[in-house]
């Protein structure tokens, strides 16, 4: 699953992130999208971009086109990492 598919409050675990632009890669990651860490899909914007996601204690809002280089796993899944 990717974020970007990620029903509207549905919690997830990230479980890693494979944006083909490195320096996005890089901003996704400094936003906290590392792997096993906790994620929530808060809220759609209308015409479904953005979204906005809480990524540990933070809130933030992503490009739909982004989210989908964000894969999850369940909540309490193992990071094989």
């Amino acid at each position: 699953m990717v974020l970007a598919t990620l029903p509207k409050g549905q919690a997830a675990t990230v479980h890693k992130v494979d944006h083909p632009q490195f320096e996005m890669k890089q901003q996704l990651e400094a936003l906290g999208f590392d792997a096993g860490e906790p994620v929530l899909l808060v809220n759609i914007a209308p015409f479904g971009d953005p979204l906005q996601v809480k990524i540990g204690q933070t809130l933030v809002s992503i490009h739909r086109r982004d989210a989908q280089h964000i894969h999850l796993c369940s909540p309490n899944c193992q990071d094989n990492h």
